[in-house]
């Protein structure tokens, strides 16, 4: 619809004809009431002024990227305000221009395990066998002595180690070192029809070279004046080995009690003396040169410091190639008191070089 025409349908309907008004059918010169030549004829107030509101301007609608714009914004803001909040929580345990982390304190516990009937080993060192044995029994543990069960050696090493804990009964092993002093206790007086006689052996742990021997005192009933007598004594003396005090100062044999018992006769004629022994003789260190030469050293040093005897004849079971055999050799083997002197001074030249 042309301007003009609705100008025209207003006008009309603004001042309606008569109902007994011949129709017209001209039409109003709407064109000149829009140059605004006359003023139109259907207005009888005066007119009202009606100011216009300005009204925004409109905007297409993305629908669409809208809104998923509106989202990530919403996101971006939300994430601000709590990137805020953090910072200011923050900003109340350190100082924002500290780059340094506060220390972190970190406690642990340790747990150490209680084993029931525990206890701890003593420090043996130094002490002597008899000292260890009774500290040791005191804290309910057991001592085994190695290479000997000697009550005066000194305790140089142990198993387990001091300060260990181990459960109570547990066993502890000592190695014992013997020093050497090789000076036995003084024997108490001799009783009615006993004497002291000296029965010689080796002194010290170095026994490769054989020597004169040190004499130990022993209280044995008096043989009288019979020489056979007085030498079954000794030997028998000898073959019993040294006791334990006599051992813990140093004093070394190669007879000991299994020996005790080997010896079976003594017989002495013009100077020439013969000892049988029984097979308990035989000791574990008879196979070895070292040991040969000691074992027949101890009996020939104390056969020889009798002065009824000039020579010596061993036998084993009333032989004496059976004697001979036990050191590799054949036939029967005398040794003289020069043939023993001579291998003492021998055996001194070698220690002295």
């Amino acid at each position: 619809m042309k301007d003009t025409d609705r100008i025209y349908q207003l006008f009309a309907e603004a001042n309606p004809a008569p109902a007994d008004a011949a129709p017209v059918t001209k039409r109003p010169d709407a064109d000149a009431i829009l140059r605004e030549e006359r003023k139109p004829t259907m207005l009888t107030k005066e007119p009202r002024t009606i100011e216009a509101t300005p009204q925004p301007p409109r905007l297409r609608r993305w629908r669409g990227p809208a809104v998923a714009l509106a989202a990530f914004a919403g996101a971006a803001v939300f994430g601000v305000v709590v990137w805020l909040t953090m910072f200011d929580a923050e900003s109340d345990v350190a100082d924002p221009g500290d780059t340094t982390l506060p220390p972190t304190t970190v406690t642990t516990t340790t747990t150490v395990p209680v084993v029931p009937g525990a206890v701890t080993v003593p420090d043996l060192s130094g002490r002597t066998l008899a000292e260890a044995r009774q500290l040791l029994e005191e804290a309910g543990l057991e001592v085994v002595a190695l290479p000997e069960d000697i009550d005066l050696a000194v305790v140089v090493a142990q198993e387990p180690a001091a300060g260990i804990e181990v459960e109570e009964g547990s066993v502890v092993t000592v190695d014992l070192q013997i020093i050497p002093t090789c000076n036995p206790p003084d024997p108490v007086a001799p009783g009615a029809g006993e004497v002291i006689i000296s029965v010689f052996f080796d002194c010290g742990n170095d026994t490769t070279l054989p020597s004169a021997g040190i004499g130990v005192p022993r209280i044995v009933p008096d043989p009288g004046t019979d020489p056979i007598t007085r030498l079954e004594v000794i030997l028998r003396s000898l073959l019993a080995g040294p006791t334990d005090d006599e051992r813990a100062v140093g004093v070394v044999s190669a007879f000991d009690a299994s020996t005790a018992d080997a010896l079976n006769s003594v017989s002495l004629a013009d100077g020439h003396l013969v000892v049988d022994f029984s097979d308990a003789i035989i000791v574990n260190n008879m196979g070895t040169s070292t040991g040969m030469i000691q074992f027949n050293a101890e009996l020939h040093r104390n056969v020889f410091r009798q002065a009824e005897v000039d020579s010596v004849e061993f036998h084993l079971n009333g032989d004496c190639g059976a004697w001979s055999a036990l050191f590799e050799s054949d036939g029967c083997r005398s040794i003289s008191r020069a043939d023993w002197e001579a291998n003492l001074a021998e055996w001194d030249q070698q220690r002295n070089q």
